[in-house]
């Protein structure tokens, strides 16, 4: 697989104090994943939660008012998920960098943000919607494809890539 990035970028986060710490800590990784997880989950609730709404499912709450209930618990998660998931990465930066399952998952991710946001910013995305309908099943597709690359990762360390 190619790299997007340079390999000695890589190499510079395998070299950082962050990454050794986690590399030689037996629980280190173990931890950081276990948050990574928890964020996760809160992500994929509050985006499950909404997305159903504009689908027409789940609780009769305006989508707006089910929105500014819900974004914190999504914010809360995707900032474990950003503050672990960077010393993951790091810890095992070359491992990454040649993981065609990585590589699918930060497309999904970067896909699954911008459609969250265009899906709550744009005025047409409502609830009934045929663009809003289409936006939250494309969502939910990205969010739930970032969670199935993330385990196809942990696969790929495990049993490689010509498995």
């Amino acid at each position: 697989m190619n790299h997007i990035l340079p390999p000695a970028f890589f190499q510079w986060c395998l070299r950082t104090s962050l990454a050794q710490a986690i590399s030689q800590s037996m629980w280190g990784f173990a931890v950081l994943e276990t948050i990574h997880l928890i964020g996760l989950v809160l992500v994929l609730g509050s985006i499950f939660v909404i997305n159903l709404r504009i689908l027409g499912f789940g609780v009769k709450q305006p989508v707006i008012q089910l929105t500014k209930d819900v974004a914190p618990w999504g914010l809360a998660g995707f900032l474990l998920m950003l503050g672990s998931g960077i010393p993951m990465f790091m810890s095992a930066a070359v491992t990454y960098s040649g993981s065609s399952p990585f590589l699918i998952k930060m497309i999904l991710l970067l896909s699954a943000i911008v459609l969250q946001i265009v899906t709550y910013r744009v005025s047409r995305m409502k609830e009934g919607s045929i663009p809003g309908r289409f936006a939250a099943c494309l969502s939910l597709i990205c969010w739930f494809g970032v969670a199935y690359a993330g385990r196809g990762i942990a696969f790929e360390i495990l049993f490689g890539s010509g498995a």
